[in-house]
């Protein structure tokens, strides 16, 4: 009796060391997705940026040089369609 209650013991014990061991990873897993997602959000409103820019840019020049600079969607398709 007093060895199968020891025996328990040693079996929780293991038990409860390796949900320990589980949790410490998941944490360090969660903190790493949770970096990466930050730095993946800067990197988009970064990139939002540079195309409001571009597409300011692209507005300007096609209002300014009346040169026939179209945008894509205006243009006509190739002669091959």
């Amino acid at each position: 009796m007093v060895d199968a209650l020891k025996e328990q013991i040693v079996d929780l014990t293991d038990k409860v060391h390796h949900l320990e061991v589980s949790s410490a990873y998941q944490e360090d897993v969660i903190e790493h997705l949770n970096k990466t997602l930050g730095k993946q959000h800067q990197e988009i409103q970064q990139l939002q940026a540079q195309i409001r820019l571009l597409s300011d840019i692209l507005k300007t020049l096609k209002d300014d040089s009346g040169s026939g600079i179209k945008l894509p969607s205006e243009e006509a398709p190739p002669p091959h369609y």
